[in-house]
């Protein structure tokens, strides 16, 4: 139970590599450019100081740079709205003395060119709409804006605008007394790192902009500190979220990780998820927060583990919450240490384990709540059943950032891998193997701990031609994630495995999509398309398999389990899509056979979805 940190970590391996690429750019020297390979050549163009060839305005030098330029700007207060559409460098000489000023006219510096870099200014005064702000970006890829104080816009500090905006970087900023610091809008890859985020009305305000991550920034606003709506593959790692009316907020949203963060001192909750699902919570220090502590509304399947919560109000409150996994935190001084209410008999059960309870604990901990219905209230307990009784040792998430190489298959690289299997062979323990776009023609066994992670879904094939297995996995801790597998006698077996996490992936045109079978436990399935096999999922033998926000399309059954003990009749679904649009429970029928004897049994999905994920 201890490792079920890496089943989730898995799940969102890529942004994890995308911090691995970026993260070395942090020891960059102040004020110096951005080394980019696209604008490393060009020619300088000045503006201000005493030469004689100087531009007088930004807007004149960056009107006459061509693609590779750098514009290059000394200390002065320049009252400007500039437009960038051609890749450059606009450096300015400090920030502190280096100011544009948007005259409350519109946004102060637009950027619509791709690799295009913002270094060394102070960027103020924009217009006071929705609309407008300091640094607006939009359809524009891999920007990077670092070591800016951007300042008094009365709309928003930095609007990153899709679609097709992705990959910006925001690195070592000041961003302070805007109404919004940072809003990313369909803003996919942005990577939001070591920026002091202080007195905006909110902090980071983030809609969709999945596969993104906020990293080591100090955030205090006025209202909250993060918001997250509709995204998922996001990573929240390492931020000091404190002092703020309400700390961090995350809106149907899923597969987020929120890891060693110090959150607190704020006037309402610390972290709140609503509508959420498939999320981990690890490694914080979630303190001092007048009311909650963490709170979970209508979220399901979240792991929250090796948390210190103190000095809350309410330390965890569950409201109208299922299958979350309460693992090994460190809960003290709290008022309520946990508590819950539900307003219906039929969730799931949450499970508390391992944790400490304020001091030693020799028997096992009740966890008190209530269910609410109509006419009448019933008290309602959960057990822990084995608190610790020492407090528990932190795991740090960043050591497993750190760790495992990357092997490539496919593409253009020197030293790219043509066969899966190959670079399987060739990795260990906690590598990953990422898989360009193209079709593959080989049966994969995966018989180590590590994360296969394809391109795209819609482009990178894995093909079985009728006539074999495709992937069989035969180790714990193994991530498979989007890809397109098809034709298979089994698409994808599970074999003798516990902590696998198949997720985002086209399972169609096999005999069996997914087999999990033979011993298996704690698999979870979430976001794939299961399109046209004779079986969409079978589980045989197994315990504790999660079916989360699956589309199921098959022609003879969508799913069924077997199992010879009750346990193997222990299974969780929840939102998925069963073929045609369901507004009541779905059941999904299995079988126990108990020696001589059969049992028709049959878990149910309480909320299927009406339409497709």
């Amino acid at each position: 139970m201890m490792k079920m940190i890496f089943l989730k970590i898995g799940s969102i391996i890529l942004i994890s590599l995308f911090l691995l690429s970026l993260i070395s750019t942090m020891s960059l020297a102040s004020h110096e450019p951005i080394p980019h390979p696209l604008l490393m050549n060009g020619t300088i163009l000045y503006v201000g100081g005493s030469g004689p060839g100087n531009f007088s305005t930004i807007q004149d030098a960056v009107d006459n740079a061509s693609e590779g330029d750098i514009v290059f700007v000394y200390s002065g207060f320049y009252e400007e709205n500039i437009l960038i559409t051609t890749s450059i460098q606009l450096i300015g000489m400090e920030n502190s003395t280096t100011i544009i000023d948007g005259g409350g006219s519109d946004t102060v510096v637009s950027i619509s060119a791709d690799d295009t870099i913002i270094q060394g200014f102070s960027i103020q005064n924009a217009k006071d709409d929705a609309n407008s702000a300091g640094v607006k970006i939009s359809i524009a890829d891999n920007v990077f804006i670092v070591e800016n104080i951007i300042q008094n816009n009365r709309g928003l500090g930095i609007l990153l605008q899709g679609p097709g905006t992705s990959g910006v970087k925001i690195m070592r900023n000041t961003i302070r007394n805007n109404s919004y610091g940072i809003y990313l809008f369909d803003s996919p890859q942005t990577l939001v790192l070591a920026n002091n985020i202080s007195n905006n009305g909110e902090g980071v305000y983030v809609v969709g902009s999945y596969a993104s991550a906020l990293v080591n920034n100090t955030i205090a606003s006025r209202e909250l500190g993060i918001h997250l709506e509709s995204t998922y593959n996001f990573v929240v790692f390492g931020n000091w979220v404190v002092n703020n009316a309400n700390g961090v907020y995350a809106f149907n949203s899923s597969e987020i990780s929120f890891s060693n963060n110090t959150i607190g001192w704020n006037r309402w909750y610390g972290l709140w998820t609503k509508d959420c699902n498939n999320n981990i919570v690890n490694g914080n220090t979630i303190v001092n927060n007048i009311d909650v502590g963490l709170f979970l509304e209508s979220s399901f399947d979240t792991t929250v583990i090796n948390n210190l919560i103190w000095d809350n109000d309410n330390g965890i409150y569950l409201k109208d919450s299922a299958g979350n996994l309460i693992q090994r935190n460190n809960l003290r001084n709290n008022k309520v240490n946990g508590c819950f209410v539900a307003h219906t008999l039929i969730h799931r059960r949450n499970i508390w384990e391992m944790n400490y309870w304020e001091r030693t604990r020799l028997l096992p901990y009740p966890v008190l709540g209530y269910i609410k219905l109509e006419k009448i209230t019933i008290s309602w307990i959960n057990i822990d059943w084995a608190p610790l009784r020492q407090p528990p040792q932190s795991r740090i998430i960043k050591k497993l950032l750190s760790e495992g190489s990357i092997f490539y298959v496919g593409g253009n690289g020197p030293n790219n891998y043509s066969s899966i299997q190959a670079a399987i062979n060739d990795a260990h323990s906690n590598d990953t193997i990422y898989v360009f776009n193209g079709t593959y023609y080989e049966a994969v066994l995966i018989n180590k701990p590590l994360q296969l992670i394809g391109e795209n879904k819609t482009t990178t094939f894995l093909e079985g031609n009728g006539t074999r297995d495709i992937i069989t996995i035969l180790a714990d801790y193994v991530t498979v994630r989007d890809f397109g597998i098809q034709n298979g006698h089994f698409n994808i077996l599970v074999n003798h495995s516990s902590y696998v996490n198949i997720t985002e992936n086209d399972i169609g045109s096999g005999l069996h999509g997914i087999s999990v079978q033979n011993g298996c436990r704690r698999i979870t399935i979430s976001r794939n398309s299961f399109l046209e096999n004779v079986y969409g999922l079978r589980i045989f033998s197994s315990t504790d398999v999660t079916m989360s926000s699956n589309n199921f399309y098959s022609f003879k059954i969508n799913a069924f389990y077997f199992g010879t003990t009750l346990a193997h009749g222990r299974h969780h679904w929840n939102n998925n899509y069963w073929e045609e649009p369901r507004y009541l429970p779905y059941f999904i029928h299995g079988k126990i056979r108990l020696g001589n004897f059969s049992l028709m049994w049959f878990n149910i999905d309480w909320s299927p979805r009406a339409s497709p994920y």
